[in-house]
């Protein structure tokens, strides 16, 4: 078995601690930059009046809301 010293416990588990805030970090950052890249594809901003909405639909082509001009989905 193996022994350890307290004083290399204490390092095990700080340095454990460290990789695991890193790890849930970089996971966390990972999923907001995909959620927000979905979210790009559903949001519209017309070019005619400035107005934003959301349209989850699959057509390339959106309606505005506010003045009726179609617009283009964002890649």
């Amino acid at each position: 078995m193996i022994e350890l010293s307290f004083m290399e416990y204490c390092m095990v588990i700080v340095i454990g601690s460290f990789v695991l805030v890193g790890l849930f970090g970089w996971i966390s950052r990972f999923a907001h930059f995909n959620d927000e890249r979905r979210g790009r594809r559903s949001r519209f901003v017309c070019d005619l009046c400035l107005t934003t909405w959301e349209d989850r639909g699959k057509e390339k082509i959106a309606i505005c809301p506010h003045c009726g001009r179609s617009c283009q989905r964002p890649r």
